[in-house]
């Protein structure tokens, strides 16, 4: 396609030498002519053309005032200046207006065609680029949940957030102004490894065309699905019921995490890892649940049921801070116990109030107990609880000063552990080994006596790992001793708690490096060699 070259010219001659110049130029160019300042703004409004050759001072003004007007409309034309007056005058003016060269007349026609040449190459090279661009959106908007992939991958590993990746996420509607809901899936099939990907393949089309365009589904990590919905959510629990539903039509079983809204690519990496250990953990707890990964809004009105509810959270805190460490933690549970007990019914009757306090005491005994605190020092204390436990009370106000005293010296008593936190982990390490089959991150903080929060804290603060991958570790660990002893490949996975046979070969694959079937021949193969 030929180009089109505007001259804009207001002496006669002087046009008509540049326009026979162009006509001998090597390639094809249509050309217009153009004599003031008001044809010129007209023609390239009407004619859009690719390169205007422009003389300043010309009927009707300055010229690049025109042109000043016309860029700002968007015209992205290429502009040579031809002009007599002084090249300097003007310089600053013409870099701002985009002007691609300056020939002071008389022009040559070598000169002209050095100058045409150049315009015609920036043309190209931006028609060449406008052509990657359109292509790169267009793949973009066709394949909105790979790029999204893509995005979120760099973002984990760390990847500078750019305006480029903004306008990126922009473009396929990923995380608008309002922000997206966050939700995990870990759906795991009862066949055979070979038809693995087939099934979670189906599950992901038949998710998409559930849920709809206004979802980006992004497959993850270890059977693990990424859903964000940058559209209108109904609720949770719907959204949940659909992907149960999916999942059961393709004969699979499936958990669901729901992490709440993001509102910028930042949060995005500070999601991933929680979501993907809460559905690791969830497993160990059978199928078919919904968890959320946040929490929910508190209701500000409680009934009384629920306030009686509260004593057991606002202990919880006396002995997390007591097994940590922390005597603030210690303290604010001990005042809001109090608290509460004072708009409690109960708080009248000082016999009940008394064996409520004498419960927690001796939860506490239990901890130092395991703490494994200087036995003398808690004995001491213990017999100091016995008789103190004999005197007369007359009122509640002398219980909660009793208490608030037996809480001190279990402080005391406490300050004489060396390392918490390797007894802590210990004690789990010790009921993960008695109970492998069926333990999991709530049975086990609940043995230890502290939150499921603050014992994932605790193993990677002290064993740099987490929680479920200790477990994984130990179950594969035994499922090998499982597998030398003869059992069969399903016995093992079962009496080491996977009831998914899929889910146990492939994270037996990935631990041990080989299927668990052909680690059991290669230990019987060994065992064949040896006997001969």
């Amino acid at each position: 396609m030929p180009k089109k070259v505007l001259v804009v010219e207001d002496e006669p001659l002087e046009r008509r030498a540049l326009v026979e110049m162009l006509k001998s130029y090597p390639l094809l160019l249509e050309i217009d002519e153009a004599a003031n300042t008001i044809d010129f703004e007209e023609k390239v409004r009407l004619w859009k053309p690719d390169v205007v050759l422009l003389d300043i001072k010309i009927p009707g003004g300055n010229t690049l005032t025109s042109l000043g007007v016309l860029r700002n409309e968007g015209f992205q034309g290429k502009v040579v200046i031809v002009t007599a007056y002084d090249f300097f005058e003007y310089a600053q003016q013409a870099v701002g207006l985009n002007v691609t060269a300056f020939l002071v007349k008389p022009v040559k026609d070598d000169v002209l065609y050095d100058a045409l040449n150049k315009a015609i190459e920036e043309i190209q090279e931006t028609d060449k680029i406008s052509q990657q661009l359109i292509r790169l959106k267009k793949f973009i908007l066709e394949n909105k949940s790979f790029v999204a992939s893509m995005m979120i991958q760099g973002l984990v590993r760390g990847e500078e957030i750019t305006e480029g990746l903004k306008a990126v996420a922009k473009e396929v509607g990923f995380l608008p102004i309002q922000g997206m809901h966050v939700f995990g899936v870990i759906a795991l099939s009862g066949f055979d490894a070979e038809e693995k990907q087939w099934s979670q393949l189906m599950l992901l089309g038949e998710l998409q065309r559930i849920l709809g365009d206004s979802v980006f589904l992004v497959p993850w990590v270890r059977y693990i699905t990424l859903l964000f919905f940058n559209g209108p959510m109904e609720n949770p629990e719907s959204v949940a019921s659909k992907i149960f539903d999916v999942a059961l039509q393709n004969d699979m079983h499936c958990n669901v995490v729901y992490m709440g809204k993001v509102t910028g690519l930042n949060e995005i990496d500070e999601v991933l890892p929680s979501l993907e250990e809460i559905l690791e953990e969830s497993i160990l707890e059978g199928f078919g649940k919904l968890i959320y990964g946040q929490p929910q809004a508190k209701v500000d009105s409680k009934s009384t049921s629920d306030s009686h509810a509260d004593f057991d959270l606002a202990f919880s805190a006396i002995l997390e801070g007591m097994r940590g460490g922390q005597l603030q933690l210690v303290n604010d549970g001990a005042g809001k116990l109090f608290a509460l007990l004072s708009q409690s019914d109960v708080a009248v009757n000082v016999e009940i109030v008394r064996l409520l306090f004498a419960g927690y005491i001796g939860q506490i005994c239990k901890l130092l107990l395991d703490l494994k605190c200087d036995e003398e020092t808690l004995k001491a204390w213990a017999r100091r609880q016995v008789r103190d436990m004999m005197i007369p009370i007359r009122s509640v106000v002398d219980l909660k000063n009793m208490f608030f005293i037996s809480l001190e010296e279990a402080w005391r008593v406490r300050q004489s552990v060396r390392d918490l936190d390797l007894a802590l982990i210990q004690k789990a390490l010790a009921f993960i080994e008695d109970n492998l089959q069926e333990a999991n991150l709530s049975k086990v903080a609940e043995h230890v006596y502290v939150s499921p929060s603050y014992l994932s804290r605790m193993f990677g603060k002290v064993l740099n790992k987490r929680f479920i991958d200790v477990i994984k570790e130990k179950r594969i660990e035994r499922a090998k001793k499982l597998l030398a002893m003869g059992c069969s490949v399903t016995e093992t996975a079962t009496s080491v708690g996977y009831d998914n046979i899929t889910y146990f070969s492939t994270l037996f694959k990935e631990m041990a490096g080989c299927p668990p079937s052909e680690y059991k021949r290669s230990l019987h193969s060994s065992d064949s060699v040896g006997a001969i």
